[in-house]
């Protein structure tokens, strides 16, 4: 989600939803993995801060995974 209208930077938030599938971690990816009940289900919230150059540069980031109810922005 692009966060314009600062003129210091272009910020972009994004928030992930993980769950634990029945695949193996390095099996390649099948269409066929199956999510597996009662396991952790971590969210990750990611922010970026973009200079306003016609090729942005990150300015800044913040990254913070956990149990969604424990996620904190700064």
């Amino acid at each position: 989600v692009p966060l314009q209208g600062d003129p210091s930077g272009t910020f972009v938030q994004l928030k992930v939803h993980l769950v634990q599938t029945s695949c193996r971690k390095k099996a390649p990816q099948r269409p066929n993995c199956r999510a597996l009940e009662n396991r952790r289900k971590p969210t990750c919230l990611v922010c970026y801060k973009f200079d306003t150059g016609e090729v942005p540069r990150v300015l800044d980031k913040y990254l913070n995974c956990g149990p969604g109810h424990h996620l904190a922005v700064k």
